[in-house]
């Protein structure tokens, strides 16, 4: 990620936790209701028990609550550019099973930036806010995600509003460019460049596609 997309993302999830505190209006989830709907769709990628996860653009690192509360042990380790953010995260899970650190998996990536790997990579949310470049910068995400997985990434990245539903008027008037979203086929179609298991998650997320793509 050049300097001027990272400090663009990074001033915004700033903001966004000075206003609303350590919550999951701060990562820009609009209740807990739906960033666990997101966090449920995710899960279904395949076991957790004893897994070791990188999370990618943790925020406050409530996937790893998330996965305690479903009863899963789990080695985690959070990654987020804001530094803000992952102070939050250390102080909302002092587990010694979760750590948290400033870091952006693109810095080092020819080098190995996921190295040793990971059983699960996964990403929520993450490559929600546009930035220039966005669509190389997705795709060299998920790539970079993808080497350093031994069984698969899981991720969610918003779909266009279609032309014909009630919000696409309001979408484009306020938000403008301030999301990034891609077509589900478009988004499928990269990932199978990756690997051939690809698999479109069925859920009753109408504004999201969450992908799987797994280790051959």
């Amino acid at each position: 990620m050049d300097s001027a997309a990272r400090a663009k993302i990074v001033e915004v999830y700033r903001r966004f936790l000075k206003r609303h505190g350590p919550t999951v209006r701060a990562v820009d989830w609009v209740s807990e209701e739906v960033q666990r709907l997101r966090f449920q769709a995710l899960e279904e990628v395949g076991s957790w028990d004893g897994v070791s996860v990188a999370d990618i653009g943790c925020g406050l690192g409530d996937l790893f609550g998330f996965l305690v509360d479903r009863g899963h042990a789990v080695r985690y380790t959070g990654y987020d550019i804001t530094p803000e953010m992952v102070e939050a995260a250390k102080a909302r899970y002092p587990d010694p099973a979760a750590r948290f650190e400033v870091r952006d998996i693109l810095d080092d990536d020819d080098a190995g930036a996921l190295s040793p790997p990971f059983d699960y990579v996964v990403a929520s949310g993450t490559f929600n806010i546009r930035t220039e470049g966005h669509d190389d910068f997705l795709r060299r995400m998920l790539a970079a995600m993808y080497r350093g997985c031994r069984r698969a990434v899981a991720f969610n990245v918003l779909k266009p509003v279609p032309p014909s539903h009630p919000d696409h008027e309001f979408n484009k008037l306020f938000y403008g460019d301030f999301y990034y979203d891609i077509p589900a086929d478009e988004l499928v179609g990269f990932c199978r460049t990756l690997s051939s298991r690809v698999v479109l998650h069925r859920d009753d997320l109408t504004t999201d596609s969450t992908v799987f793509v797994y280790k051959e």
